[in-house]
């Protein structure tokens, strides 16, 4: 199977099912702000509160910073991916988990910061490459990813208003599951 085939984004409603992406007003208020101010660049969190909720964790085909149940889910999921795709787990390598900055759309930076300055969202290549954001088209492997992530409680990006399928975020659904469980405490 060709991974790297564009086909078009899935049609509105075809993904993220019963699931929605956080704010970040949301996940200030779950977990605190992670840095005292943002830019576009990438910076490290500097919130002493914050950072206690922050791991690196090989996750299976990688080694990822972020939120520590947030890891541990992305390991469940690549556990999944694994074993039903394993010629698809091979080609996965990541553009990044933990960054605080400001959201990239259409090149620009964009406030409020991006759910990546918590912790909580992932951009994957798939064999080294990029799917362009805004394009309307996904690489056919991470059509077949979301898939996975999806049945773990993770939003897609392709469904944003400007599609963005390289990027999966933990739903607000999912960190309130964490919360309630007693998961993390900010």
């Amino acid at each position: 199977m060709d991974y790297l085939e564009l086909i078009p984004k899935p049609a509105a409603g075809g993904v993220n099912q019963g699931i929605h992406a956080p704010s970040a007003g949301f996940l200030e208020q779950l977990l605190g702000m992670p840095r005292d101010s943002f830019t576009g660049d990438c910076q490290p969190p500097n919130n002493p509160t914050f950072k206690k909720l922050i791991a690196t964790k090989n996750v299976g085909p990688f080694k990822a910073t972020g939120l520590i149940p947030a890891l541990d889910s992305l390991t469940a999921v690549f556990t999944d991916v694994k074993a039903a795709a394993p010629d698809l787990y091979a080609l996965l390598t990541s553009n990044g988990m933990l960054c605080c900055r400001f959201r990239h759309i259409g090149g620009k930076n964009v406030p409020p910061p991006s759910s990546h300055s918590w912790g909580t969202a992932i951009d994957f290549l798939l064999d080294g490459k990029i799917d362009i954001q805004g394009d309307n088209k996904v690489f056919r492997g991470l059509g077949i990813l979301a898939k996975f992530f999806n049945a773990h409680q993770w939003i897609w990006g392709a469904a944003f208003p400007t599609e963005d399928s390289m990027h999966f975020e933990v739903s607000q659904e999912l960190l309130l599951k964490w919360k309630d469980s007693g998961t993390f405490s900010p």
